[in-house]
């Protein structure tokens, strides 16, 4: 039953590529973060062809995390690709989406040998590393020793040379980067996320165009099925990542 569900959802996604191309698109710049990951590419890869079906040729600006955020909100972007819903309270000019387009599920990773991070509470008497301009990673340190570094090679290697004790990461990201680099024994992943929480899509107030064309259509997508499954699709890469050990 799950492979016929995953085979549905890459038909649906063909499909909507196939049946959004509009002879009259307006390219749209979309800010982002200079990051390549694994949460971004599936963005991309749902909002790319919901924008197709509105008349838009999405083209992405890469900006470190925060940046991203600031230029999003004055303006210089036509919106921002996906973040949580709190961004709400400190880039006002900015208007969510009403429909999740991911969901982010943050992991604890620790050296293999050192007691697994399964909740936030197990935190508060450790050193944690995250990136700079996570909104949410930053949140969940508030009052936690931690380092902030800018990329995700630094993130990694802090903890491996146990400058910090754990660092907190996506959780498809994490995966990918333990089996690229080989680290399986050297680290270990908790078992159950600190945290998950939905992402959504955000536009800029002054295309309040945009913002009504965006809604109805995944309003109608959302209604019908079609959301969830090009969702899915773009997260398929959760379907290879089951085999990694964690605690």
């Amino acid at each position: 039953m799950k492979y016929i569900r995953s085979f549905i959802a890459s038909l649906t996604l063909c499909l909507l590529l196939l049946t959004s191309c509009v002879t009259w698109a307006e390219d749209i710049n979309i800010a982002t973060f200079s990051l390549d990951t694994l949460q971004v590419d599936s963005a991309i890869a749902v909002m790319s062809p919901i924008y197709k079906r509105i008349g838009y040729d999405m083209s992405v600006v890469r900006f470190p995390g925060k940046r991203s955020l600031v230029e999003a909100n004055s303006g210089t972007t036509r919106g921002e690709l996906v973040r949580i819903a709190a961004i709400e309270d400190s880039y006002p000019n900015l208007v969510r989406i009403p429909y999740a387009i991911g969901s982010l599920r943050v992991m604890a990773m620790t050296q293999r040998g050192q007691p697994a991070i399964n909740e936030r509470s197990s935190m508060i008497d450790k050193r944690i590393g995250i990136l700079r301009g996570v909104k949410i990673l930053d949140t969940l340190t508030q009052g936690i020793k931690r380092e902030v570094v800018n990329n995700i090679d630094s993130l990694f290697e802090i903890v491996l040379n146990g400058r910090v004790d754990a660092i907190l990461f996506s959780e498809p990201d994490m995966v990918k980067y333990i089996t690229e680099h080989d680290l399986d024994e050297r680290v270990i992943m908790g078992e159950q996320a600190i945290l998950e929480i939905d992402l959504y899509h955000f536009v800029h107030k002054s295309s309040s165009d945009i913002t009504k064309k965006l809604s109805k259509e995944m309003k109608m997508m959302k209604e019908s099925g079609e959301l969830e499954l090009l969702v899915e699709s773009a997260h398929s890469y959760k379907h290879c990542t089951s085999n990694v050990v964690s605690n």
